[in-house]
C-alpha cells in the first residue's frame, strides 16, 4: 500500500534540490480545470434554484385561483347571446381540440401547457380585443379593427373549473359592459396604457370516467385562464358625451377565456376572486413573464398590440384629470342599466 501511495506521489510530484516535494506541471493545470469545472457546476445549480424558486412561488398564486369557491355549477349563459363567424387560422394549425396536446407544468398539473403552440393565435386576437377596449376603442371599434363580426365575449354567471381535490369548482365571474359605444382607458399617472394580460395556463372541459367521457365546460370544450395585471392609477370612462374619471389601485385579476371551434376565443368574464393588490411592480413582472414563459407564451400588453396588430392607444380626452364630476358618472351607469345588468364598468 505505502508503495502504492509513493508511486502515485512520485507521478504527481518530484523532489527539489533542497528535498522538498514540488508539484509537476500537469499537475497544476490539471487541478485548474477541475476547480473551474466545480465553479461551473455550482452556477448551474444555483441558476435552477432560483428558478425553480420562482417557480414554487408562482405556483402558489394559482393554486389561490383554484380554490377561491366550493359549490359547483354547470356553466351557464345569460339569453341573448350573439354566435361569432369562424374565423380562419394559420395554416396547417389544427382547430379540433382532440388535436391538441395538453400537458402539465411545473406550476400546475391543471393548468396545462397546450401544443402545438399556433393554438395561442386564435386567443392572442381575442386577448387583442380586451386590450383595445382598454385603451380608449369602443367595443365596435374593437371589433372592427380586429375582424370579429360580434363581441368575443359571453355574459356568464359562473365558469365550472377543475379544483385542487379533483372535483370541480364554480367560479363565479363578472363581465365588462357590453355596450357597443362604451369607451374606457385604464391609465398610469403619466396617461400611458397600463394594463399588460399573460397565460396562466389552459384545461380541457370533459373527464374520462372508466368508458366514458363527462362533458362539463358547456360549449367550450378548453378554457384559459390568463392573469390581467392592471397597473393603472386612473380609468377615463366615456359614453354618448359624457366622460367621468376615477381613481384606481393597481390590482391582478383573472380572465378566463374559452374556446368555441375554427380557431375561435371568447372572454367567458373575470373571476371575482381572488383579486390581488399589486405592492411590487417589478416582482409582478417577473412572476407574469416566468409563468407565460413556461406555458410557451409572453405577456400581452400595449406595444404588443401595436407591433402585432398595429393599433395604438387612442388619445384620451383633453384635461381628463379633471373630470370627476359625479353627475357624469351618473349618466354614464344609467345609459349602460338601459342596455344591460350585472356588467363591470
Amino acid at each position: 500500500m505505502k508503495s502504492l501511495w509513493k508511486t502515485i506521489l512520485d507521478g504527481l510530484t518530484y523532489k527539489d534540490l533542497v528535498g522538498k516535494r514540488q508539484p509537476r506541471a500537469y499537475t497544476v493545470i490539471t487541478g485548474l480545470i477541475l476547480l473551474l469545472l466545480l465553479m461551473a457546476g455550482g452556477m448551474a445549480w444555483f441558476n435552477r434554484y432560483v428558478l425553480m424558486r420562482a417557480v414554487k412561488t408562482t405556483a402558489v398564486t394559482i393554486q389561490t385561483t383554484q380554490i377561491s369557491v366550493s359549490a359547483t355549477v354547470q356553466v351557464t349563459e345569460t339569453k341573448g347571446t350573439t354566435q361569432l363567424a369562424p374565423d380562419a387560422t394559420s395554416d396547417g394549425c389544427p382547430t379540433d381540440p382532440a388535436g391538441w396536446s395538453l400537458t402539465a407544468t411545473l406550476v400546475s398539473n391543471h393548468y396545462n401547457l397546450i401544443q402545438p403552440a399556433c393554438v395561442y393565435q386564435g386567443l392572442e386576437r381575442t386577448i387583442a380585443w380586451a386590450l383595445a377596449v382598454r385603451e380608449g376603442y369602443s367595443r365596435a371599434q374593437a371589433m372592427q379593427q380586429l375582424g370579429f363580426t360580434q363581441m368575443p365575449m359571453r355574459q356568464l354567471q359562473a365558469v365550472t373549473v377543475p379544483s385542487n381535490a379533483k372535483g370541480l369548482d364554480a367560479v363565479p365571474v363578472s363581465f365588462i359592459p357590453p355596450n357597443p359605444d362604451f369607451t374606457e382607458w385604464r391609465l398610469n399617472a403619466n396617461g400611458a396604457a397600463a394594463v399588460t394580460y399573460a397565460l396562466r395556463g389552459c384545461f380541457r372541459t370533459s373527464t374520462v370516467v372508466g368508458n366514458r367521457v363527462e362533458i362539463w365546460g358547456g360549449d367550450y370544450p378548453v378554457i384559459c385562464l390568463v392573469v390581467e395585471d392592471a397597473e393603472n392609477t386612473h380609468i377615463v370612462y366615456s359614453l354618448n358625451d359624457h366622460t367621468y374619471t376615477s381613481t384606481a389601485k393597481p390590482m391582478r385579476s383573472f380572465l378566463l377565456f374559452g374556446y368555441l371551434s375554427d380557431g375561435l376565443w371568447v372572454w367567458l368574464g373575470t373571476q371575482d376572486d381572488p383579486k390581488m393588490e399589486i405592492t411590487d411592480p417589478l416582482a409582478n413582472a417577473n412572476d407574469r413573464l416566468t409563468v407565460a414563459t413556461l406555458y410557451d407564451s409572453y405577456p400581452w400588453d400595449a406595444k404588443w398590440l401595436m407591433n402585432t396588430y398595429h393599433l395604438i392607444m387612442q388619445p384620451p380626452p383633453v384635461h381628463w384629470q379633471t373630470m370627476t364630476d359625479e353627475n357624469e358618472k351618473q349618466a354614464i351607469l344609467n345609459e349602460l342599466s338601459v342596455s344591460q345588468t350585472g356588467a363591470t364598468p
